[in-house]
């Protein structure tokens, strides 16, 4: 029987489980992020605009949001080591706290630009600390053959922060620009309520026993093999197409989504919409992922990974391509429909690819990993292609477009090719992981549902 998670939709389950008060630690991530990227996400449609306010120029917006990137992606990969040493509770809580911090002194709005941007980038590298422990403790309380759902229940809570927060956004800058990093500090210290009451999980992810057979293939191994019986680690353990495909294809997703963060709101505003248009524009992007999270949870599970990514990636790059055209609203946003219907099955794909490829030991710097080769993507993105705006509207567009067409090509023909490990019509089968060498308060997660057989 599948487990409850694959028969309700993910913000549905927390609700519940909320309301219920029987919130299991995988559910206290996602509502944790849910809440947290609500505030993030009303920066989206504001941000290129408060840096006008301030004087600055087409490039200065770029780099205003191209810093915070450059910063996420210098501190994954050390942030990665942290959380496979020190914990994933520790990076989760501190990485917060000094978020919110930062928002606060942006909303103070004291100083010039270059001290303001310098915050910015503050913020880049305190969620460059928090993503690779999020994904890994996601990853800890999944088990193989699950993880795509599990990636896809968060992008479905982040999609439910994007649907309210740039709308919320949009709303506070009519009175303030600087009142959205506010609403973002505030988001946040709500958040912190639910993860505070995290368990640690880097136990849990010791345990696990059944590589997902598609890394196992991919690394040489079978699926008999067990952490306690491995080998030590490699020196270039992440020296391999299972983890560097899907984490290089990350790069292209990173890009196509910043240059969004820095495009969208000039290209919306040059022909003629206001900061409420904008915000409700980038909400509706976020309303068929939301939908269709489920859906491509389970796909991406069962399909065939190397189709179905570059499958997906062309279809994105169709979509940017044609909006430089565009000039109805009513336009703009079915299309951007149709990408957010290719796109909702992109990101869960890659990162259940890399925390079923990766030894259980090296999790945090393998999440740590595909998170540094998306916010690279997104700093080039965000201060490449972003910049690129002032000179000719279509050439981010196409650039984005480019960038997802070539990694499109990489998938199709170096990502490892899954392989079942018997006959019959499943892709994969997967043997469920010990339950009684977890911890007590991390069993419901792993097995889904109080009494669930």
């Amino acid at each position: 029987m599948e487990p409850w998670c694959h028969h309700e939709p993910a913000v549905l389950e927390i609700l519940r489980a909320s309301l219920t008060r029987r919130l299991e630690p995988a559910h206290r991530l996602l509502l944790a992020q849910l809440v947290m990227f609500t505030g993030v996400a009303a920066l989206f449609p504001v941000v290129p605009l408060y840096v006008r306010e301030h004087g600055g120029s087409s490039a200065d917006v770029a780099l205003f949001i191209a810093g915070p990137l450059v910063a996420s992606t210098l501190v994954q990969v050390p942030a990665g080591h942290l959380v496979d040493r020190v914990g994933r509770r520790p990076m989760l809580i501190g990485s917060r706290i000094a978020f919110a911090a930062l928002s606060f002194g942006l909303f103070a709005d004291r100083g010039p630009l270059w001290l303001l941007a310098l915050l910015r980038v503050g913020q880049g590298a305190s969620s460059g600390a928090y993503l690779p422990a999020l994904r890994a403790a996601l990853a800890d309380l999944t088990p193989v053959g699950q993880r795509g759902m599990r990636y896809a229940q968060l992008q479905a809570c982040e999609m439910v922060g994007l649907l309210l927060g740039p709308a919320i956004g949009g709303a506070i800058a009519l009175w303030r620009y600087s009142g959205i990093f506010a609403a973002c500090g505030v988001s946040v210290l709500v958040g912190l309520g639910t993860l505070i009451r995290m368990p640690e999980t880097r136990l849990a992810g010791a345990v696990e026993t059944t590589p997902h057979p598609a890394g196992v293939a991919a690394a040489g191994g079978s699926p008999s093999s067990a952490p306690g019986s491995a080998p030590p680690l490699p020196g270039r353990w992440w020296w391999r197409a299972a983890l560097l495909v899907p984490a290089g294809t990350l790069a292209a997703v990173g890009a196509m989504f910043n240059m969004y963060d820095v495009v969208w709101p000039q290209y919306l505003q040059v022909r003629g919409y206001d900061t409420l248009v904008i915000g409700l524009s980038i909400s509706f992007f976020a309303v068929p992922i939301l939908l269709l999270a489920g859906r491509a949870g389970r796909l991406s599970d069962r399909a065939n990974r190397r189709l179905l990514i570059p499958a997906a990636l062309a279809v994105v790059a169709g979509c940017a391509s044609t909006y430089p055209e565009l000039r109805s609203i009513y336009t703009i946003l079915l299309v951007g429909t149709a990408e957010a219907i290719a796109m909702v099955v992109i990101e869960p794909s890659l990162y259940a690819l890399i925390s079923e490829a990766a030894d259980v030991r090296v999790r945090g710097r393998a999440m740590g990993l595909g998170g540094f080769f998306e916010a690279a993507g997104g700093a080039l993105g965000a201060g490449v292609l972003g910049a690129l705006y002032g000179i000719a509207e279509p050439v981010p567009f196409w650039g984005g477009a480019a960038c997802c067409v070539l990694a499109a090509l990489v998938c199709l023909v170096a990502l490892p090719t899954p392989r079942a490990p018997g006959p019959g019509p499943a892709r994969f089968a997967v043997a469920p992981e010990p339950l009684d060498t977890v911890p007590a308060e991390l069993n419901l997660t792993l097995s889904g549902r109080p009494g669930l057989e």
